[in-house]
Parts: C-alpha cells; sequence; structure tokens
C-alpha cells in the first residue's frame, strides 16, 4: 500500500480531522471533567475517532481518558508525515460515528451537510472518489466508500456482486486451515467482522500471518469478500 498522501488525500485528512475533532468535543463535553480532557464513555464511534485523531496528533490518550493537544478554539494544525492508513483510520471513524450524525445515518440517501465542516469533508470525498456530488450541496456515497461503510455494517457484503469462483477457489486455497477455521467461525458469520478479519490478513493478493491492518482500505475487493463469505458461510 502506498503510504504517502496524494494532494486530494492530504485535504480529505484535514477536513475529516478537523469536523471529526469538533464532534468529538461537542457531543463529550457536558460528561468530561475538562474541556481538554475528553471522556469516550467506552462507546465504539467515539472510541474509534478519538484514536483515529491521536494518531494525527490531535488527541493522546490518558487513561480512561483523551487530551486535547490543539487549542480548541483555532482549527488545528496538522504535521506533515502523515500517512494513507492515518487516513484510512479517520475514515474509519467517519464511517462508525456517522450512525449517530442525524446528516449521515440513513446511509442509503443522499446526504444534504448542514455544517460547512461536514460539507468539507463531502467535497473532499468527492475529490477522492468516495462521493458524488449531485448538486452544490446534495452528495451521494460511492461504492469507493463501501470497505468503511461495509466493515462498520452500514451497508450489507450482499450489495456487491460476487466474484467468480475460480477468484474465489484460488484465494480460499491460499488461506491456511487455522485461518479459514476463523473465517468460517460464528463470530465471522456476522459479515462486518468477516471482512475485517479477512483483510487484516490479505495484503496485496497474499495472505500475511503476521501482519494485521486494523482500519479498512481502498485495496479491499468488497467482491471478493462477497464471494469468499457466500462460500465459506453457505446456507
Amino acid at each position: 500500500m502506498v503510504e504517502k498522501l496524494s494532494e486530494e488525500e492530504t485535504v480529505l485528512l484535514h477536513a475529516v480531522a478537523y469536523w471529526l475533532r469538533g464532534e468529538m468535543l461537542s457531543r463529550l463535553a457536558d460528561v468530561s471533567p475538562a474541556t481538554d480532557l475528553l471522556h469516550d464513555l467506552a462507546q465504539s464511534n467515539i472510541e474509534v475517532s478519538c484514536s483515529a485523531l491521536e494518531r494525527v496528533g490531535l488527541l493522546a490518550s490518558e487513561g480512561d481518558y483523551w487530551r486535547v493537544l490543539e487549542p480548541i478554539c483555532e482549527r488545528p494544525a496538522l504535521a506533515i508525515s502523515n500517512k494513507r492508513s492515518d487516513l484510512d483510520h479517520l475514515l474509519d471513524g467517519v464511517a462508525c460515528h456517522s450512525h449517530y450524525v442525524n446528516d449521515l445515518h440513513l446511509h442509503h440517501e443522499s446526504v444534504t451537510p448542514s455544517g460547512s465542516n461536514l460539507k468539507s469533508v463531502c467535497v473532499a470525498m468527492v475529490a477522492c472518489g468516495y462521493m458524488e456530488a449531485t448538486s452544490d450541496s446534495v452528495f451521494e456515497w460511492t461504492d469507493s466508500f463501501g470497505p468503511w461503510l461495509v466493515r462498520r455494517g452500514a451497508w450489507d457484503l450482499d450489495e456487491f456482486e460476487t466474484a467468480p469462483q475460480v477468484e474465489v477457489n484460488l484465494v480460499l486455497a491460499a488461506i491456511p486451515d487455522n485461518a479459514k477455521e476463523r473465517l468460517e467461525g460464528s463470530m465471522c458469520r456476522h459479515k462486518p467482522e468477516f471482512v475485517r478479519s479477512f483483510f487484516a490478513r490479505w495484503v496485496d493478493g497474499n495472505w500475511e500471518e503476521g501482519k494485521w491492518r486494523s482500519a479498512p482500505s481502498d485495496d479491499w475487493d468488497l467482491n471478493l469478500a462477497a464471494g469468499l463469505y457466500g462460500q465459506m458461510h453457505k446456507k
């Protein structure tokens, strides 16, 4: 995977980080001990989002809390060393948190952002191919954002056409038996968990037992995953 961010990806990373930080600050203000010390409530959308913001230097973990590192009243500065994997984690935060955002939670309908920061995210998503603009203020998700939406249960893996059986069989032959047992197990019957567990170690067309990627990425082939899931979890 290429870690260097393109110009469009850099703009997207900044837009998402700024919007996501604002979401965390506004939603956690009343349950946190201080404006710069946030409590995540052990809620997955907040944990995922705060962890992604930590990767880009906007928050720091302090036990059960997250320390806000940049002045709250200012637009945060981001390091020039951010990588593609940092963006992937931020996009995972968007997908996970989207279930709790009025403008985003209807994942099969158009998005009409009501705030300027979220609109900046949508515009940057368009530039990276994750959304399409149907007007100046209305946007739709594209299949390119499918890895994140499927991972977070916003879209169903069944919505994607399955890869040819010959391709599925080749991949099945490349997966070690113990890994196949895990993928065929009851936990991986849940499709978001199946795609997470498969793509965590399926990297560049090979099964990498020593690797574990914890966020979706552009190389998640959902057609392949749909074919594998159908083969491994036959009704």
